[in-house]
């Protein structure tokens, strides 16, 4: 019996097939990991590695779960409707993979993601690493956060981060006055908390909308239309809070110029 060929998948896209020892050593070379979704013929939609390694675990022929003949097989009708709603869509018969839709068909946790950033959540949906099952930015960096700090995060309605990074501008003022630094030093300093947005905003993005979707699922239990609906009251973005970020950091810098003046 033929071998069951399986794809994988990593960066938004399907990749693949491989054969059991290519996954193998996919997972060894850490390609590849418990979270990962997989895909063969005769699934119903992808499954997470970790999930399909229990079911070889308890099955009772290895060689079948290499083969896919103890898995049972769903008729095509219910394939065709589980492809319409997942995001990965299974490969064609042709065996080239498919692109997968960022924006479509997104249910449980992804479609809450979604909701809650908007119309940029394919950028985010990559930044994040959500395709890979596990929400990580680490490593990644953000040029609007860099160059806008305190106003990217008010036009993303990171009201909080602003105002704890607000303060840390202001201490950082403060010191900087209080010992006399070197303009030439003063400017490294700036430099140095522009580059720590720059390296941190995906992750605190992240962090602040998954506060926002424990926030709605637990006001609204069991109503996951509610849940959506108060993250895209709640998320997206705020033109008007970049707005009030532009105006105070211009006025703060009239003000700063007029004190030294």
């Amino acid at each position: 019996m033929q071998e069951a060929q399986w794809y994988y998948a990593r960066n938004g896209k399907s990749e693949g097939p491989v054969d059991l020892a290519g996954l193998q050593k996919l997972q060894q070379d850490g390609v590849i990991a418990g979270h990962t979704l997989l895909w063969c013929e005769g699934m119903a939609g992808w499954q997470p590695l970790q999930a399909l390694q229990s079911t070889a675990r308890a099955a009772p022929a290895a060689d079948d779960i290499a083969d896919g003949s103890a898995a049972p097989r769903a008729d095509e009708a219910a394939v065709a409707a589980a492809a319409s709603q997942d995001p990965y869509r299974a490969p064609t018969a042709s065996g080239t993979p498919d692109v997968i839709p960022l924006g479509a068909g997104l249910t449980g946790q992804m479609g809450l993601y979604a909701a809650v950033v908007g119309g940029n959540f394919p950028i985010y949906r990559k930044r994040w690493r959500l395709d890979q099952g596990t929400a990580n930015a680490t490593g990644t960096w953000h040029w609007p956060g860099f160059l806008f700090g305190v106003i990217w995060m008010m036009y993303r309605k990171m009201y909080r981060m602003a105002a704890i990074w607000v303060g840390v501008l202001a201490a950082s003022s403060v010191v900087e006055a209080f010992v006399d630094v070197p303009e030439a030093l003063s400017l490294v300093i700036n430099l140095g908390l522009s580059a720590t947005v720059g390296v941190l905003a995906n992750s605190w993005y992240l962090q602040h909308c998954q506060r926002e979707i424990a926030r709605a699922q637990s006001l609204n239990r069991d109503n996951e239309a509610a849940v959506r609906s108060m993250l895209a009251a709640r998320g997206d973005t705020s033109v008007m809070g970049a707005v009030i970020a532009i105006a105070v950091s211009v006025t703060l810098g009239i003000v700063g110029v007029v004190l030294t003046g």
